[in-house]
């Protein structure tokens, strides 16, 4: 059985966008040196994490504490977890990129921030805290699909329970 033939649709860039990215081709040596750059990378991601880790936690205070509207609330948990997710892979921590993930799916659908929300966010922080300072890199190895299963089963509970709290996209 073949697969359908789909067609690419292409997207012009906006003039924005081609002012910060540039127009033209990628040349073939560019685009090596550049995966070359990323494969070779000995950059400490810690140092970078540690940054977004703070954000989250600062972002689980404020929640805790209501001292803000929803959507500031909301965007003080989802940007440090989004910059996590964005980074983790580049730095070969794959776990943190998965794990990160689920928790963005989770936010992004979550209406009202109640402490049951916080309260899996605040573990998602303790988690990527404790694999970020223990170093473990790639997907965690026999932990990994554990610690995403465990993650997913808390979301899922919490929807099952909280349906009413859902944005349905």
């Amino acid at each position: 059985m073949s697969t359908p033939e789909t067609k690419a649709r292409i997207y012009k860039a906006s003039k924005a966008l081609q002012l910060k990215a540039g127009v033209g081709d990628f040349t073939p040596d560019k685009l090596v040196k550049a995966d070359r750059v990323i494969e070779e990378n000995t950059i400490d991601f810690s140092d970078i994490a540690e940054d977004f880790l703070l954000n989250l936690l600062e972002g689980i205070k404020k929640a805790k504490a209501g001292a803000g509207t929803t959507e500031e609330l909301s965007s003080g948990l989802i940007r440090p977890v989004m910059s996590l997710k964005a980074h983790g892979k580049m730095f070969k921590f794959d776990l943190v990129t998965s794990l990160a993930d689920i928790v963005l799916g989770f936010l992004e659908h979550v209406k009202e921030l109640d402490a049951d929300v916080i309260d899996i966010v605040e573990a998602h922080h303790k988690t990527l805290s404790l694999i970020i300072r223990k170093g473990i890199r790639g997907d965690g190895g026999g932990s990994g699909p554990l610690l995403k299963a465990e993650l997913n089963d808390a979301c899922r509970r919490y929807y099952t329970k909280n349906p009413h709290n859902f944005i349905n996209h």
